[in-house]
């Protein structure tokens, strides 16, 4: 075995650790993704309005909706992290270290789902629209995890240290 792939399941095993430590199961994950989706939805139609000012602006006119989708979808994470930290997960971590991490993840993120919406809307033009609802979609789910762990650790959850504390 290769020591990346080492790596690799030793950083399954530590995820599916935590997942049990915190008592992540089938019913916490619907639950939080549902909160994450109803304020989604609101970050979705803010990101949504910003997109469409910007593509009207054509900020690079030789890829507007690909410029377009860059900026509204940076500016819409830090929206979108803020109405997470307030309203989606009661987390006892620091806002701005959450908002480091959540600003990697958006990173990582934001150069997927910038080229997948390039190779969408100019290379199999597709509907800059459709695009970007397609893109919205697929990364989705991926954005719930990698936000839930990475910039909202259940460990630091208010309800999960009031369990510690009565036990």
């Amino acid at each position: 075995m290769k020591k990346s792939e080492a790596v690799f399941l030793s950083l399954i095993g530590d995820f599916k650790s935590r997942v049990t430590d915190v008592g992540w199961n089938f019913r916490t994950i619907i639950n939080e993704f549902l909160k994450f989706n109803i304020v989604g939805t609101f970050n979705f139609f803010f990101a949504l309005t910003l997109y469409e000012v910007l593509y009207w602006v054509d900020l690079w006119p030789a890829h507007t909706a690909v410029a377009a989708w860059a900026v509204s979808t940076a500016i819409g994470n830090v929206e979108a992290h803020f109405m997470h930290y307030k309203f989606t997960f009661k987390s006892t971590f620091s806002y701005f270290k959450s908002l480091n991490r959540a600003f990697w993840t958006y990173t990582g993120q934001l150069v997927v789902t910038t080229s997948s919406h390039y190779l969408m809307v100019e290379v199999f033009l597709v509907h800059h629209r459709i695009a970007y609802l397609v893109n919205t979609c697929v990364f989705g789910f991926l954005n719930f995890v990698l936000i839930r762990w990475l910039a909202f650790p259940p460990e630091l959850d208010r309800s999960y240290l009031e369990r510690l504390v009565d036990d």
